[in-house]
């Protein structure tokens, strides 16, 4: 169950939305809570790691991110670890000192989407390139939304090139 009331509404709002506009609708309402600049479901495959759906403040109209090595995004740490990981700030948390993107990615949270088997299969996240406050994000609230998604069988397959 979410952790407040505030969050039961707001889980709430994520479902109404997907279920009658769009998965992606939903989650650009779930990053308007914030200050974050991109929200996303990024999904692993071959090594390698890209948005099954995404969703830029500054640029509603883009629905696609790029693809990278699935190491080279901070959901490297939440596909390892199985459990949510977050940093306000790349360029200090020493924790990042030797990732590929912290110099390009500031902040994210970040927590696991798994198959009906429990296998990791991506990640929901807020991500920015600059540093953001990540207690602004609700992780309970992430979390119950990634168990949703995974439970109706929303979650997108890994994107395909055009």
């Amino acid at each position: 169950m979410p952790s407040s009331p505030s969050s039961s509404a707001t889980f709430a709002d994520f479902v109404l939305t997907a279920k009658s506009r769009s998965v992606r609708d939903a989650l650009a309402k779930l990053l308007y809570l914030t200050d974050f600049r991109f929200i996303g479901i990024w999904r692993f495959q071959d090594g390698k790691a890209n948005a099954a759906v995404h969703f830029d403040r500054e640029d509603p109209s883009a629905i696609s991110a790029v693809e990278v090595s699935q190491n080279a995004t901070y959901c490297c740490y939440v596909r390892e670890s199985g459990e949510p990981f977050k940093t306000p700030h790349a360029l200090v948390d020493e924790r990042l000192n030797a990732h590929p993107a912290k110099s390009a990615v500031a902040s994210y949270v970040g927590v696991p989407i798994m198959d009906s088997n429990g296998a990791i299969v991506g990640t929901l996240c807020h991500y920015d390139l600059v540093p953001r406050d990540v207690a602004q994000v609700d992780t309970k609230l992430m979390l119950l939304v990634a168990s949703y998604l995974t439970l109706n069988d929303l979650v997108p397959p890994y994107p395909t090139a055009k």
